[in-house]
């Protein structure tokens, strides 16, 4: 019987690619180094901030990677609700799955500061549970943080699903020994969510509802 659920953040519950490229390319052009349209950066995300940062440096611009960083964090932390939001349907899935009792968690490769902020200013007293990529765990599909909220919520792994949006998000469920849903209304795409190993995808966001339901007559 499912009863928990963890979600990745980026792609799945919030769309932010707007505001990840727009802080991404303002920085970008700080540095006079070429900017990228916005819909690039779904391939560009998904790995955590440094590895974003790896991707839209140029080669000769790769020792520049720290400083990138701390400035990204600064700015991010002032654009990363101008434009993010819930997709369609999510919030009220949320809402739903308060309603009837789920534990909820959030596990991401988003800064932890960050995702924090976007959980509880979107979602207010949804989630039981926000874990942000942070220096002293690894990132997905590193099984730590998955494992990390199962222990702290008390679950048996046969008992929760993790949801996500990317060929990172499979993986993490693979790694954690947890069914897994994928998203294909996120960065990536339903072909790479079924070939990194999905159990089931959601086309839209009341899917998700009649999947778990599915699973646990």
């Amino acid at each position: 019987m499912i009863n928990t659920i963890i979600f990745d953040l980026d792609g799945t519950l919030v769309d932010s690619l707007v505001d990840l490229a727009n802080t991404t390319n303002q920085i970008l052009q700080e540095y006079n180094y070429p900017t990228y349209p916005v819909d690039k950066y779904r391939h560009f995300v998904g790995n955590g901030i440094i590895k974003l940062i790896e991707r839209v440096l140029p080669q000769d611009g790769q020792d520049k990677i720290s400083e990138f960083k701390k400035r990204f964090d600064q700015l991010y932390e002032q654009k990363c609700l101008e434009n993010t939001k819930p997709y369609p349907g999510i919030k009220e899935l949320v809402d739903d799955l308060v309603n009837k009792g789920y534990n909820l968690a959030v596990v991401t490769n988003k800064p932890h500061d960050h995702a924090v902020k976007i959980v509880k200013t979107l979602f207010p007293d949804c989630f039981d549970y926000v874990f942000g990529n942070n220096p002293l765990q690894q990132k997905k599909p590193d099984p730590c943080l998955t494992n990390l909220a199962i222990s702290l919520l008390d679950v048996k792994k046969n008992q929760v699903v993790y949801i996500g949006d990317s060929d990172v998000d499979m993986q993490t469920a693979l790694n954690t020994k947890v069914k897994s849903i994928g998203v294909a209304w996120g960065f990536r795409g339903r072909e790479e969510l079924l070939a990194s190993g999905a159990d089931a995808v959601a086309n839209q966001a009341n899917d998700i509802m009649e999947i778990i339901d599915d699973w646990n007559k």
